[in-house]
């Protein structure tokens, strides 16, 4: 219950906050100077606007490896946090690979400067990943 509360809640911010740059904002929009701010762009790459050739292909291995490794080394530890961000770390990698086929590009508007452009589904890919990586560290440790 849990997945889909957290799943239905995040995927309605990631789809209005998309709806939102592309109506609000092609023109700059600053948020903090010199450091963030939000403008329209669309990025055919992964996360952070790395551009990897042939993407679609890279982000289905990702899915296999990551789901390979959670299969043979985390399933069997029954962690319930653990189980619930390695799921929505696939789901996301999954929406992001979706939005990618039917759109040949996902939209990203917030800007860091220095680092990169990305959107809400980057956002809450590198959250679950730093919870999984986190709790997998402490229950290795206990």
């Amino acid at each position: 219950m849990l997945f889909i509360f957290t799943l239905l809640w995040t995927v309605a911010i990631d789809l209005l906050s998309k709806q939102m740059a592309s109506l609000h904002f092609m023109e700059r929009l600053i948020i903090v100077k010199d450091f963030l701010y939000i403008q329209y762009v669309e990025n055919d790459g992964i996360a952070f606007s790395i551009n990897i050739p042939h993407i679609k292909i890279a982000t289905i291995f990702l899915i296999i490896m990551i789901t390979y490794f959670y299969f043979i080394e985390e399933r069997k530890k029954r962690e319930p946090a653990i189980d619930l961000a390695f799921w929505l770390i696939i789901w996301w990698a999954i929406w992001n690979w979706i939005e990618r086929v039917l759109n040949w590009k996902v939209i990203d508007f917030i800007w860091v400067n220095g680092f990169s452009v990305m959107n809400m589904a980057d956002i809450f890919i590198s959250l679950w990943a730093i919870i999984y990586i986190t709790k997998i560290i402490l229950f290795n440790k206990g």
